[in-house]
């Protein structure tokens, strides 16, 4: 779990030592163990590595220190790394790693949690190890296998790989793409990194940035953001999820894909629901042992829900000792689930740690944390979220174990009810449909369960209903018109709209930590046979998430699995907007934002999508220092709360604008 970037020049000219210094400098963050720096001049096959002033003295004793003035002779590719030490915490782990041939080197974010069982597959055809590391693994898989390593990979990882025998400096991301890795080409001179505020230190990069008009239009309406492997920056785009390109003049064009989601589901008669269930709690019970590996204090987030209860219940079979689990205590009692929470681990003897909801210093840290997103988002709940990781961090922990992906994989939002129940009614699936109706789980009443996916899309038909009886005896089922399934709506979740986002937004709050988050939902295994479960698997009798339940029902309390109501991540939106509003009335007023008709200002007290975007566009592009520090002046008058220090002091001076 760390940070990289790079620049390849494309006509094999000399790259600017001082500009791959300032890229890293801007990820400092993500890594605060070490730092390691490669010039390499592929012409001669020649390289010169260099460690950094936050490397570890037996580094630096034997690998010379990096400075802006480093002298580069013809190196036309620069790579830099900054690591958060969790596997091998040794000094010889440090990056750029090189095989001991010194025929290749990588510079790698990310773990890859199979690299036991592959570092004994290699042994066993003769490769020898010198140190403990998963890079190390990975660097020896790609000698032996090439390319097709990346297909026998479980982890997430975006790297710079550079093979002085081909002379090829490879980039590739995981499957989902839980790892980011940014690029843009300014010139003849290809940048990437694993933040975009690393591509922005880049004079021609910052002198250039523009707007994403598409991107923006989309977020501001829709709020859907991160599609198609685009940015809110014009011309800084993201490397597909699972793929591989060549970092030469074709790129991104030679971008290949080594995985995607399936897009068929078997029908019923291929798998029982005893044996979906059986695979998947044996999928998911090797997802988290293999993601409980790590040299540092690990624990698991315990909401009380389903999915991380399921995570303690797993782990806790695995884990050498006493699990450390982490639960957030909320006020309300509408949404508080740590007497649930409480539940499980009491069960399963975890060391339990209680967080208080967390006092919000939104405001005051305001500037940092828009710097952190780089982006507009969609809620200040994340800045919470950050809190919660921060305050975890503090406790000692640096790996956590979190339930995402659970929801994507197996139909957990109530928003998945109703295209599923009209995929019922147009497939002729009838009981199938009034058993989801009249059971229910998180409907208000059964009645409307019933009638709601009906009533909807007849009115967009031909049909003029006039009593209930139509609805239940008359239907024409051939006039419904066409609309999503819930397997389209789930693939698209996965692929295109929410999953992306929630993993670039993620990874931004929780590096800026740092923390590491392993989501053993997210395991390519365990999305692979969700997206080919029948979808009569995933809603069942009115149960969202109905296999799941299924799979884990036995080793976890009855009303933990088999909850009405999913709570979700509380967060007090209304009480929010009443008692910032002379906060937001400054932002509204004060901000010059030439794509929002600010004279309808009132129309976006409430609209956080907004809200997000004029603060973004206000620090990156107008670089508004001063309506940042009169937020805060004012934000400290009505919440006279300490702002938290999660970022390098020289965010605003040194890493933002260096061009000013």
């Amino acid at each position: 779990m760390c940070g990289i970037a790079g620049i390849v020049h494309l006509k094999n000219e000399p790259v600017s030592a001082q500009a791959l210094q300032a890229m890293n400098r801007a990820i400092v963050h993500r890594g605060p163990d070490d730092e390691g720096y490669v010039l390499i001049d592929p012409s001669g096959s020649q390289c010169y590595e260099y460690s950094g002033a936050s490397s570890p003295k037996d580094v630096r004793d034997r690998i010379p220190r990096f400075s802006a003035n480093a002298p580069n002779q013809r190196a036309s590719i620069g790579l830099c790394h900054r690591r958060f030490s969790i596997i091998d915490l040794t000094g010889g782990a440090h990056q750029p790693f090189f095989d001991s041939q010194r025929s290749c080197c990588v510079v790698f974010n990310g773990e890859i949690y199979n690299y036991v069982e592959l570092r004994d597959l290699l042994s066993g055809v003769g490769v020898s190890f010198r140190t403990q590391s998963d890079t190390e693994v990975l660097l020896e898989a790609y000698k032996h296998w090439g390319t097709s390593c990346f297909s026998r990979l479980n982890g997430f990882w975006a790297i710079a790989l550079y093979d002085f025998r081909t002379k090829q400096l490879i980039l590739s991301r995981d499957r989902i793409g839980k790892r980011p890795l940014f690029w843009t080409i300014a010139g003849s001179q290809l940048f990437f990194a694993s933040e975009i505020k690393a591509l922005l230190q880049i004079p021609a990069v910052a002198a250039g940035r523009k707007i994403n008009d598409v991107a923006i239009y989309r977020w501001l309406v829709t709020g859907q953001k991160d599609l198609n492997n685009s940015t809110c920056f014009d011309g800084i785009y993201s490397l597909p999820a699972g793929s591989w390109a060549v970092a030469n003049s074709s790129f991104p064009n030679n971008a290949r894909t080594f995985w995607s989601v399936p897009q068929t589901r078997l029908p019923e008669s291929e798998i029982s629901t005893k044996e979906a269930a059986s695979r998947l709690r044996s999928l998911l019970d090797d997802a988290v042992r293999i993601r409980l590996r790590a040299d540092v204090p690990l624990s698991v987030e315990l909401s009380g829900g389903m999915d991380s209860s399921t995570l303690v219940a797993l782990a806790a079979r695995h884990y050498p000792g006493k699990i450390t689990t982490y639960t957030v205590r909320f006020p309300e009692k509408e949404s508080n689930e740590e007497p649930f929470a409480r539940s499980v681990a009491s069960f399963y003897k975890t060391n339990y740690q209680v967080l208080q909801s967390p006092i919000a210093s939104f405001w005051q840290d305001i500037l940092s944390f828009t710097y952190l997103e780089e982006e507009p988002y969609h809620s200040p709940n994340l800045q919470t979220n950050q809190v919660i990781w921060s305050q975890m961090r503090a406790m000692g922990t640096k790996v956590s174990l979190n339930g995402a992906g659970g929801d994507e994989n197996f139909a957990g939002y109530s928003r998945y009810y109703l295209p599923f129940q009209v995929e019922n009614l147009q497939e002729g699936r009838y009981r199938t449909y009034v058993g989801n109706a009249l059971r229910y789980s998180q409907g208000r009443t059964n009645i409307r369960g019933l009638y709601q996916p009906m009533s909807r899309f007849l009115k967009m038909s031909a049909a003029s209903p006039t009593s209930l009886s139509y609805y239940l005896g008359t239907i024409h089922l051939d006039r419904l018109p066409e609309c999503e399934t819930l397997d389209k709506v789930l693939f698209g979740d996965m692929t295109d709209t929410l999953m992306p986002y929630w993993l670039r937004s993620g990874d931004r709050g929780y590096m800026g930590i740092p923390l590491e988050v392993r989501a053993p939902f997210l395991d390519y295994r365990v999305i692979e046979l969700a997206f080919q479960l029948p979808v009569t698997y995933l809603i069942r009798d009115g149960w969202h998430k109905w296999i799941l339940r299924k799979a884990v029902e036995d080793i976890l309390p009855a009303d933990v699995v088999w909850r009405r109501q999913k709570m979700g991540f509380p967060f007090p939106f209304a009480r929010f907007y009443d008692q910032n509003k002379k906060i937001i009335d400054l932002i509204l007023n004060e901000s010059r934002n030439p794509l929002v008709d600010l004279s309808q200002s009132e129309r976006f007290r409430s609209d956080w999508k907004t809200l997000s975007f004029i603060l973004w566009y206000e620090l990156f592009f107008n670089q508004n220092f001063d309506l940042f520090h009169r937020i805060q002046t004012l934000a400290h008058e009505l919440h006279p709360v300490q702002p938290r220090e999660y970022t390098p002091e020289f965010v605003q001076a040194e890493v933002c604008y260096p061009c000013n």
